[in-house]
């Protein structure tokens, strides 16, 4: 790209450039402008192409060419940079090396030492230098006249504590500075290893800091600190380490800056907390009433570490720290920060007056609810519900609770207490003069959907973004509708169509706002759910609806929601399960960064469901399942952990059945059903049952727990159901076996219709689900032509939508097919494939299982035994 040719063409020159410089971007720059210079490599107007002697370039010597180069180039470097890489030069990459270098003694000799002194250093060469002339200032390394090498006191030298001696040394170096030197050191140091230039340039119109900015150019030059980008200084571990350290990224980078920690211990400890604040106290003067978002963090935390120490301060100035917190604390909030944010809201409820809430009112409910909302983040509901009541009980109006009792629900309902909040929405929406009724019977359910359906047949991305905007009182009532919505689907699931047709219907009768987006992808998932589910018709909703949200709204707060209920409710249906779960991971990122913990952990159990039914490697699924309870465990989500440990339980029985998989936090414990408490947990706990009985091809088993999830299911059309439908149809064949009854017929042959109907949306999802039912149906009633080419149509659909343990069962049961049959070279070579199937799915178990039947084969087939 970079010479304006095609690939193929610039392919030889590629293959030799890579040779040469093994890819380092550095010798590719210096190699490719050597050829440059020396007319090996040119532009050929005619040709309108670079072209180049490929032969005289593979016969260069590269290293000595660039060595050349850059020898010239620093020579022409000031006297100091030079100092600098004469100094790198001599220390190497390696410790060994680097002692061996300034001691000029042989390296076995040097051995004994250069230990300690990595030991003590860890090879850090700013550490190695000082801590070597540290030892020569001490007579504990000299040179020997006579032995004609150094020598040195190795016992002495072992006990030497190289960070206080390090340390002392700087600061020894620091104290012989000018003034104004010393002053850029100590203001620098008070705000952490970075200063912002912006900062010193606000600092520099104080009087008492105003040569600030020629003192950080003179630190620069003593080495202490240098220039990062256009808008800090940084203080540096050593001159020897600028290059390396600039590739790291800063949140790996060591913050155990001994240069920081010397300028710092410039300031008296009885002085530090008051020089703090009074350098805070400077700024704040100068910047007070002007945009300071940038420095906004470094003003509040100069101050606050000095608040403490004020006496008898002004009120009015209390009420401008107390703002000046808040503002730190928006700005950590807008950050995602919500541990930082946090602690400045504490800080600035801590400043107001005690009669804040009569005095203060507004001021008070703002950093009430910012307080409340950061907790939650931090993973403390209990304590952010406390201050959400706190907040109830103060507020004069309902207008002045609506932020309060939304972030109730949401709290609410992430702690399992669902009926809690739903009733609470209920009642802010009754006061809101919504009606909402207890019940409705499937008459009027399916009349209103139909009502409903007429205004939006034709809707479309493009009417959703010309529509009008919903004024500000019925957003808000929308907002408190969408919300229900979610915790009714899971608590009153009879009252999820009312809830989402009366979303829609407010919409297209008052405009559309940013929760219309959830209105429009709930009442989507209603469609699918229904008992006669439209999927085409919630297929272009739903899309119009988050087609809208990209190009209208732009609102991340609303994408954890609207992910959760599109990705594992409406997009299954037509688009494949794989893009469904990286979307629902997506939604739980969207969901932590904005703090909407609860909605992200929901994102996060419909993202483990979704990629276990697409057939991702059960050990990779394995790890994410832990991160998640690591996180659920933190954020004191005992919902989210309970339906992850059942996860967590299904995929390591399929793995190996739990014996090198159980649990590291309590290997020993067993879910059971009265360990569960949430709402729905039991029909739960049946679905994974079920489950593992169908893969362990324990049939009755997997019978009895289908039968009584579809027995207590009250919703059709979701994922599991889809996914139940299957494994029961599929498992019938083996109860069939010993129970022929036209019941047990039916059940494979209506699975059969509606996965047909299911695969017209989405081929990838569900045709190789077909042809299996098909091939077994076939194979079941001796049509074994028809079978074998159901079999293999079923393996090839499932190995082009990438559902390896579809594919792995589809092999296996062509082999019992192939077996049954008495064509036991055919079997044979289904059960091989099915086993490499379930190896790359991770299954150990079905890996055993399949060999089981590899055995059996050894007794009289040739290929068998070989």
């Amino acid at each position: 790209d970079a010479m304006f040719v095609f690939p193929r063409i610039c392919e030889p020159l590629s293959d030799i450039v890579f040779q040469k410089t093994k890819g380092n971007p550095f010798f590719v720059l210096e190699f490719l402008r050597s050829l440059v210079e020396g007319g090996l490599l040119e532009y050929c107007v005619r040709k309108r192409r670079w072209v180049w002697d490929e032969e005289r370039i593979s016969s260069m010597d590269i290293t000595g060419n660039v060595l050349c180069l850059l020898s010239s180039k620093m020579i022409g470097l000031s006297e100091n940079i030079q100092l600098a890489l004469k100094v790198a030069a001599c220390f190497g990459t390696k410790i060994k090396v680097s002692i061996v270098g300034y001691l000029s003694t042989v390296s076995t000799i040097c051995e004994p030492l250069s230990d300690i002194v990595f030991q003590k250093t860890k090879g850090n060469p700013f550490f190695v230098l000082e801590f070597l002339r540290s030892m020569v200032d001490g007579g504990l390394l000299e040179y020997s006249v006579r032995k004609r090498r150094w020598v040195w006191d190795e016992d002495r030298i072992s006990s030497m504590d190289v960070a206080g001696n390090v340390l002392y040394l700087l600061s020894s170096k620091m104290n012989g500075l000018s003034e104004n030197t010393q002053l850029a050191l100590k203001v620098a140091a008070c705000f952490g290893i970075k200063i912002k230039e912006s900062v010193v340039g606000y600092l520099s119109t104080n009087s008492e800091y105003s040569n600030i900015q020629s003192g950080l150019e003179h630190v620069i030059t003593e080495g202490f600190m240098i220039k990062v980008g256009t808008s800090d200084f940084k203080f540096v571990h050593d001159k020897v380490r600028e290059a390396a350290y600039s590739l790291i990224p800063d949140s790996e980078k060591n913050q155990n800056d001994k240069v920081r920690e010397a300028a710092y211990s410039l300031i008296p400890d009885s002085e530090k907390n008051q020089y703090h604040y009074s350098l805070g106290m400077s700024l704040y003067s100068m910047t007070k009433g002007s945009n300071v978002d940038d420095i906004i963090f470094s003003v509040a935390d100069q101050i606050n570490h000095g608040i403490d120490d004020l006496s008898a301060p002004s009120p009015e100035l209390w009420l401008d720290l107390a703002e000046l917190n808040e503002m730190a604390g928006v700005k950590a909030v807008d950050c995602s920060d919500y541990v930082t944010a946090r602690s400045y809201l504490n800080i600035a409820l801590s400043l107001l007056p005690t009669d804040h809430w009569i005095s203060h009112y507004d001021r008070s409910l703002r950093l009430y609810f910012l307080l409340a909302r950061s907790i939650y983040s931090c993973g403390d509901a209990e304590k952010a519900q406390g201050i959400l009541q706190e907040i109830l009980g103060e507020c004069r109006c309902i207008e002045d609770k609506l932020q309060a009792y939304f972030l109730l629900v949401t709290i609410l309902n992430a702690c399992g207490q669902g009926m809690d909040a739903y009733t609470t929405c209920h009642e802010v929406l009754s006061q809101l003069g919504e009606t909402i009724p207890q019940s409705l019977e499937p008459k009027q359910t399916t009349k209103m959907i139909e009502a409903t359906s007429k205004t939006i047949q034709s809707i479309t991305d493009t009417e959703l973004l010309e529509m009008k905007e919903m004024d500000e009182t019925l957003s808000i009532s929308l907002k408190f509708y969408s919300l229900m919505a979610t915790v009714a689907f899971f608590t009153k699931p009879q009252i999820f169509a009312f809830l989402a047709c009366r979303m829609v219907q407010l919409t297209m009768k008052h405009g559309v706002c940013k929760h219309s987006i959830m209105g429009f992808v709930q009442y989507a998932a209603m469609l699918c759910v229904n008992n006669t589910a439209d999927i085409q018709a919630a297929s272009r909703i739903g899309k119009a609806a988050m087609s809208c949200l990209k190009k209208r709204f732009h609102s991340a707060d609303q994408l954890p929601r609207v992910y959760f209920a599109y990705y594992g409710l409406v997009a299954f249906h037509t688009e494949p399960l794989q893009s469904c779960a990286d979307m629902l991971r997506q939604g739980f990122d969207a969901g932590m960064s904005t703090g909407e913990s609860g909605t992200a952990f929901l994102n996060s159990i419909q993202h483990i469901l979704t990629s276990l039914i697409a057939g991702e490697n059960l050990s990779s699924l394995l790890d994410k399942v832990d991160y998640y309870l690591e996180l659920a465990d933190l954020y004191k989500n005992k919902l989210t952990k309970t339906y992850l440990s059942i996860f967590r339980d299904t995929i390591s029985t399929l793995i190996d059945k739990g014996e090198s998989t159980s649990s590291k936090s309590n290997p020993n414990k067993t879910i059971t059903e009265d360990s569960m408490k949430p709402a729905n947990s039991s029909e739960t706990m049946h679905f994974h049952r079920a489950i593992q009985a169908f893969w362990l091809g324990h049939s009755e088993r997997c019978h009895h727990y289908v039968g009584k999830v579809l027995q207590m299911s009250s919703v059709t059309g979701t994922l599991r159901h889809v996914v139940m439908m299957f494994i029961h149809s599929l498992n019938t064949f083996q109860v069939l076996k010993r129970q022929n009854t036209a019941k047990l017929r039916a059940i494979p042959k209506n699975a059969i219709t509606a996965l047909k109907t299911a695969t017209s949306h989405s081929r990838w999802n569900f045709r190789n689900k077909v042809h299996l039912l098909e091939a077994e149906n076939f194979s079941f009633h001796g049509n074994h032509e028809e079978a074998k080419a159901s079999y293999a149509a079923a393996i090839t659909a499932a190995r082009c939508s990438r559902f390896i343990h579809e594919q792995g069962l589809a092999c296996e049961l062509a082999g019992f097919h192939y077996k049954k049959i008495g064509d036991h070279v055919s079997a044979w070579s289904f059960f091989n494939q099915a086993k490499q199937c379930y190896a790359d799915w991770g299954s150990q178990v079905k890996v055993d299982s399949i060999n089981r039947q590899l055995e059996l084969f050894r007794l009289h087939l040739p290929e068998a035994k070989s």
